[in-house]
Parts: structure tokens; sequence; C-alpha cells
């Protein structure tokens, strides 16, 4: 950035009725205040006092200090007007943003709506691992019962295959019995 109090300075030459003045595009504030001291100070008094030459030399610089000073009202004039069109465009982004914000704020207030809170999540993966956990025990109890049944099955199979055997020997020797008495 620059520094406000020293400025680039753009010389020009003004001559008006013999007088030469250096104008100056922009001047330092600590200048421009001491040439407003300047003005203050002179008095109609002092004029009326002062010899030709005197009056001349103040002239010239009263001249001179007007024209820096016109200059200097001229930039802050051009500068005011550069500002205030920055301000604009600023204005303008600074309601795209606020816009652009709403927006956001609609959208994640959208998903915090259709969003289920992790809280809730956590109580129904807790009630489903609970869940889980009776049926596998149920599960095992039904298997073991199963297991249980076949084992009892494969007892009466075997008893079933017993029985079958004592009966078919039961009939042969019915058999044989029949065909000695009878």
């Amino acid at each position: 950035m620059e520094n406000q109090n020293t400025t680039k300075v753009q010389s020009s030459y003004i001559e008006l009725d013999n007088f030469i003045v250096e104008s100056k595009a922009r001047v330092g504030i600590p200048q421009i205040i001491e040439q407003l001291k300047k003005i203050s100070e002179l008095k109609l008094e002092d004029f009326i006092k002062l010899s030709e030459t005197k009056f001349e030399n103040t002239v010239r610089g009263m001249f001179s200090v007007i024209k820096n000073l016109e200059s200097h009202l001229e930039e802050v004039l051009q500068m005011n007007s550069t500002l205030r069109a920055e301000a604009q465009v600023s204005k303008s982004e600074i309601e795209k943003l606020k816009v652009e914000k709403e927006e956001l704020e609609q959208r994640i207030s959208s998903l915090e709506k259709d969003t289920p809170l992790i809280a809730d999540l956590e109580k129904r993966l807790a009630l489903t691992i609970e869940e889980t956990e009776k049926l596998r025990g149920l599960y095992k109890l039904e298997k073991e019962k199963f297991e249980k049944k076949e084992k009892d099955l494969g007892m009466l199979d075997i008893l079933l295959d017993k029985t079958r055997e004592e009966r078919d020997d039961a009939y042969k020797e019915i058999v044989i019995l029949e065909d000695k008495t009878g």
C-alpha cells in the first residue's frame, strides 16, 4: 500500500500573466495542511503593507497553494468516484453472497430434517443387535431340539428295526411251531 502522507507527484507548469506556477497532481497531506496554515495566517493588512515584490511573491505563493489544492481536490473527487464504484460492486457481491448463504442454510436445514439423528440410529442399531442375539439364541435352541429329535428318531429307527427283527423271529418261530404241531 502506498503511504497516504506522501504520494506520487506529477508536475506541470501553468503560465498566467508572467507568473509561472508549478502544479502538482498529488500533494502530500502535510504539505496541504502547511499551505492551508499559510493561507489562514495571511491578513488583508499584510497585503497592504507589503512592497510590490513581496506582494507579487505572496500572490505567487497563494496562487501556487490554490492550484495545488485544486489538483488535490480533483484527485480526491476522482478517488471518491472510484471508491463509490467499488462500493457498488462490493455491495452487489455482498447481496449475492447473502442470497447464496440463505440457499445454503435452507439446504442444510432440509438435510438435517431428512437425515435421522445419530442417536436414533445408534438406538436402532442396539435394538437390532439385541433382536439378532435373541434370534440366534432361539435358532440354537431350535437346532438343539432338531438334533435331539433326529437322535430320538435314530433311536426309534433302531428300536423299530429291533422290533421288526423280533417280529420276524416271532413269525418264524410261529411258523416252525405250527409246522411241528400241524
